[in-house]
């Protein structure tokens, strides 16, 4: 029981050490929560690393947000603001709950998306700005929904109504779209 215990620790130890060292993320040490997504997280970074060892250069990310904004048709400083708020811009940030690269993609969305690296710039700005396209539709435009449904999971925010948000999600949505009005 003890050795389960242990080895326990030690494999929650090492993933947010990998995470904070890798991945530019701050989880903190005993953080158990996301353990799965991290974990798949740091798999498909490290799978980047094999296949592009000398990544760690990437080109400058805002003529690709704004191609991609373009093409999906969303506002480019929509998508420019919400790459900015998930990783600053950081294309190998991983993040405390496993959300991966520029975007901030989850696992789950990551491959809902068909993004098979989500740590190659251009692929994980092209997911993400598609994401932000079926946020458009589905808000209407709505940016203080749309940033908060990209933060906080579409399952989350009501596509109208009061918007009854946690305060971690109504810092996001204000750091996005900026303080036009508080939100509860």
């Amino acid at each position: 029981m003890l050795l389960t215990v242990m080895t326990s620790l030690l494999y929650v130890l090492a993933i947010n050490a990998a995470v904070r060292s890798f991945g530019n993320g701050y989880p903190g040490v005993l953080a158990v929560g996301h353990l799965k997504q991290k974990t798949q997280a740091l798999g498909l970074w490290v799978r980047h690393m094999a296949v592009h060892p000398f990544s760690r250069e990437h080109p400058d990310p805002l003529p690709i947000l704004k191609a991609a904004a373009k093409r999906h048709r969303v506002p480019s400083d929509l998508v420019i603001a919400i790459a900015r708020a998930e990783s600053a811009l950081k294309p190998h940030r991983i993040s405390a709950a496993g959300a991966m690269g520029l975007m901030q993609l989850m696992p789950g969305t990551a491959a809902d998306l068909k993004v098979k690296d989500p740590f190659d710039t251009e692929e994980n700005i092209d997911g993400g700005v598609r994401y932000v396209r079926f946020l458009w539709k589905r808000y209407r435009g709505d940016r203080r929904r749309i940033a908060a449904a990209y933060n906080f999971g579409p399952g989350h925010v009501p596509r109208r109504g009061a918007l009854r948000l946690p305060g971690e999600t109504r810092h996001y949505v204000n750091k996005v779209v900026g303080k036009k009005r508080a939100t509860r």
